[in-house]
């Protein structure tokens, strides 16, 4: 096993339930793997600026993928992007209100490269939500006028959660059936489906760093426990679900952790692997 990349889910894989990591554990280990030219990469839906504050002591030094792919960080420089079209985006706005109640449709958060918007008319308690995972949030009177952000944004990412009491399945199987060619959904977690440019996730995301540090299929270990890790997991054969993840997804991945994400099993594995 030669490794030169090291591709970890935060939500669920890397993070336990607080939001937070072993971080004296992780210093040891990413020094490590600098000293050895081994690639760190958060690779998550949530947001840029949330994963940067969440590694802040080694924020320079690790890659990011945010958005489901959408997005793609070397240390701060924004180096891949890939938005959602105008025209795609008060379509599919149009869609989620003329389609599903607002007993259903309980959150909509709109991302993009430089904040994650929301609506004034939000409460406090789904807003304390979003801040829970996106760390640059703004107000706004209506998602609509978003549109004409021009140059002082892109969107990137409609985030859209459903009630905990809605058939998650189901409604997600109609919000994809609503869907253009040029847009696709990926479950999240929490209820979440994440809506941006069709053909772009996390995989698509590693693959562009794979040719910037020349690293092939086999040098990569994934961990990864939610839907939106599939195509990262089927990249490697050092791929890892987690403990907690799915069956779906442990039968997708090619190894399973010994520890779920509240004992730190990324960790754990790479200590066994790597640093034995």
């Amino acid at each position: 096993m030669n490794i030169k990349m090291i591709a970890v889910d935060m939500d669920g894989t890397f993070l336990n339930d607080h939001n937070t990591y072993d971080q004296e554990r992780f210093k040891k280990i990413f020094k490590y793997l600098k000293q050895r030219g081994i690639h760190f990469v958060a690779a998550s839906g949530s947001q840029f600026q949330r994963l940067q504050m969440q590694f802040s002591p080694f924020k320079d030094d690790i890659d990011y993928i945010s958005q489901n792919g959408s997005l793609v960080h070397c240390g701060s420089q924004l180096a891949l992007t890939a938005p959602i079209q105008i025209s795609d985006y008060l379509d599919l706005l149009k869609k989620l209100e003329t389609n599903f109640t607002k007993k259903d449709l309980i959150m909509k958060t709109i991302s993009g490269i430089n904040y994650t918007y929301a609506e004034k008319s939000l409460s406090d308690k789904y807003l304390a939500i979003i801040k829970r995972y996106y760390s640059s949030v703004k107000s706004v009177v209506s998602l609509k006028t978003l549109a004409g952000l021009g140059n002082k944004d892109q969107l990137i990412k409609v985030g859209v959660t459903f009630a905990p009491d809605a058939n998650f399945e189901k409604a997600s199987a109609k919000l994809r059936n609503l869907l253009p060619p040029t847009l696709t959904s990926l479950n999240s977690g929490f209820n979440t489906q994440l809506v941006g440019t069709a053909n772009v996730d996390k995989r698509t995301g590693i693959k562009y760093l794979q040719e910037k540090y020349q690293i092939k299929n086999d040098e990569i270990m994934t961990f990864g426990d939610n839907e939106n890790d599939i195509q990262m997991l089927e990249l490697t054969p050092y791929s890892f679900a987690m403990h907690n993840a799915s069956s779906k997804i442990k039968n997708i991945a090619k190894n399973i952790t010994f520890h779920d994400n509240n004992h730190s099993g990324v960790l754990d594995v790479l200590e066994k692997a790597l640093m034995k």
